[in-house]
């Protein structure tokens, strides 16, 4: 009798175990993460997933680039206002299209002209070194070989930094860029298409 109840005993304590045990994986195996959200773990361990996400923003910056090109429309950049904070990365498409009769080298310049407020004020004089550097994160070629009547649409860039100028932070407003279709020729370069400027405002 005794040996009977010791075995229950035991059999009782191992099934608690298991039931304990099966209670905290399923507990790790959700770690209350909300669907389609990533933790920083995972975001962390799959860089290729990271990576791949990049692709296909850029893949629809792109997209939308030549899609806004119709006939007899030289440069287009379809949208040209997006809201960010310090830290963040906004995409504007941009596209070209060679209307000319030959083969042309085409040539993309992009800058920052000037900081703005809603009346069209100067607020603020940032360090324009300061500001190429929110565009340095756009891989632009010297120029691009584009047959006549064929499209090219390339997104720029803004990568908002931490700062305007040496010790000034940046602040909360309007920022004014511009990108420029050129043709290249021997080393002289023309203008193709208007200037077409885009704004990041900054919260």
């Amino acid at each position: 009798m005794k040996k009977l109840i010791a075995l229950l005993l035991v059999l009782s304590v191992i099934l608690f175990a298991c039931a304990k045990e099966t209670k905290v994986t399923q507990t790790a195996t959700t770690g209350g993460v909300q669907p389609g959200v990533i933790s920083e773990e995972t975001r962390t361990a799959s860089q290729p997933a990271a990576a791949a996400s990049a692709t296909a923003d850029i893949t629809a910056l792109t997209s939308a680039g030549n899609d806004c090109l119709k006939e007899n429309i030289k440069v287009c950049l379809p949208v040209n206002y997006a809201l960010a904070s310090v830290g963040d990365t906004v995409g504007f498409a941009f596209g070209v299209q060679n209307m000319l009769p030959q083969a042309k080298k085409i040539a993309l310049k992009v800058k920052f002209v000037r900081t703005q407020q809603t009346l069209g004020e100067l607020a603020i004089e940032p360090d324009k070194d300061y500001m190429t550097r929110w565009l340095s994160v756009n891989d632009i070629n010297p120029y691009y070989d584009v047959d006549p009547g064929q499209k090219l649409s390339k997104p720029m860039l803004v990568k908002i930094g931490d700062n305007i100028a040496d010790g000034k932070p940046t602040v909360k407003g309007a920022y004014l860029f511009e990108v420029q279709a050129q043709t290249y020729d021997n080393g002289f370069y023309e203008n193709y298409g208007g200037p077409q400027q885009f704004t990041v405002r900054v919260q």
